[in-house]
């Protein structure tokens, strides 16, 4: 009895395992599935690319990439002319960024992927990669606790939230916009200062329709080349959202914070503002914004989509309701926000004609 009870046991935990490994399969498949091969870099056809065998380096493998149309071979490496992988090239930097020092990067860098870098190699990818990576200039200037350099809160708004923002750069904003700064350092430093009663009812910004004309225009920021460097440290598709906003917040200049929650009150609106968006609200309205930038003396609301040009009115929708609620919780006119939506290839900067 008992040598049968054993071999239930048995049976039973390797179904168990052998599931999860099936799953663990199903998931790699799907992930390899959706991803999309590169665009030729010649020609721009992403519908005449296959895949052209591997080419092995010294530290990596990568793959190689062919157009029939241009009869051009490639590879989607994103950062040339070096031997060692881009993606220990951006972990070294984005540690780097984050206050630590040459010396400590090069230390974890060997730990994480038994490699080891020499610290003038590290150097050289520090002055490189600044024009890439802008906080690396701003970084110079400063001294930089990496204890104290993000600040970080979840929120259980339906979903998980991790709200995150970025000491420094915070608190150079804060020079021009002291309600924005109170506003992002209240939400870790002060207790229930958000209500978390108001996320869990009513619409969400990504939700509600409303009578908006956005004029959509297309321009070039950087916010697209560090969407395009961050998704190489992506593992699956699930993980390119929080990678592009972590990216950006250690790496960018102007990025502040990611995952802001935001909501606006029913009585907040007044008559004009109903009245010309047809926005009549009965509960509160929230949402989470996913990077919140100060440049050129204004607040910026930037939305990642994986797909930026299918993304437009539903889009912009989204994006003006983020710049109305956050117009409220720190008193500024709408007008002084700008918002737009981005993927690693395009930037479209939206201005509701209602104004």
């Amino acid at each position: 009895m008992t040598k049968k009870f054993n071999n239930i046991t048995k049976n039973k935990s390797f179904n168990r395992s052998n599931n999860k490994r099936i799953n663990k399969t199903l998931i790699t498949v799907f992930d390899d599935f959706n991803q999309q091969l590169p665009p030729c870099p010649k020609c721009g056809s992403s519908t005449n690319v296959i895949k052209s065998g591997i080419r092995k380096l010294r530290q990596e493998s990568i793959q190689i990439y062919f157009c029939k149309l241009c009869k051009m071979r490639f590879s989607d490496r994103k950062l040339t002319h070096t031997t060692y992988p881009p993606k220990l090239i951006l972990h070294s930097l984005t540690y780097f960024n984050l206050g630590h020092t040459l010396d400590q990067t090069r230390k974890t860098m060997r730990r994480q992927f038994k490699t080891n870098i020499p610290i003038s190699t590290l150097n050289s990818w520090v002055h490189r990669y600044q024009d890439d990576l802008p906080f690396i200039k701003l970084r110079k200037r400063f001294q930089i606790d990496p204890n104290d350099i993000i600040h970080s809160k979840k929120f259980y708004h339906q979903q998980v939230y991790k709200f995150k923002y970025h000491t420094l750069k915070t608190n150079i904003a804060g020079k021009i916009f002291p309600q924005l700064k109170f506003y992002i350092t209240s939400i870790v430093r002060t207790p229930n200062f958000i209500p978390s009663n108001v996320f869990m009812q009513g619409p969400r910004c990504s939700e509600l329709k409303i009578d908006l004309k956005p004029q959509k225009t297309t321009k070039h920021n950087i916010a697209t080349k560090l969407a395009e460097l961050a998704l190489t440290l992506a593992k699956t598709n699930r993980e390119r959202h929080e990678k592009v906003e972590n990216f950006m917040l250690i790496n960018d200049n102007d990025t502040i914070a990611i995952e802001v929650p935001v909501y606006i009150h029913p009585n907040e609106l007044n008559k004009q503002e109903q009245s010309i968006y047809g926005l009549k609200l009965t509960e509160p309205l929230s949402g989470h914004i996913d990077v919140l930038q100060v440049r050129w003396n204004k607040t910026h609301i930037l939305d990642y989509k994986s797909d930026a040009k299918r993304s437009d009115k539903a889009a912009a929708e989204q994006l003006f309701l983020y710049s109305l609620a956050l117009s409220k919780r720190i008193n500024t006119p709408i007008s002084k926000i700008n918002s737009a939506y981005f993927d690693d290839n395009k930037y479209f900067q939206i201005q509701p004609s209602n104004l």
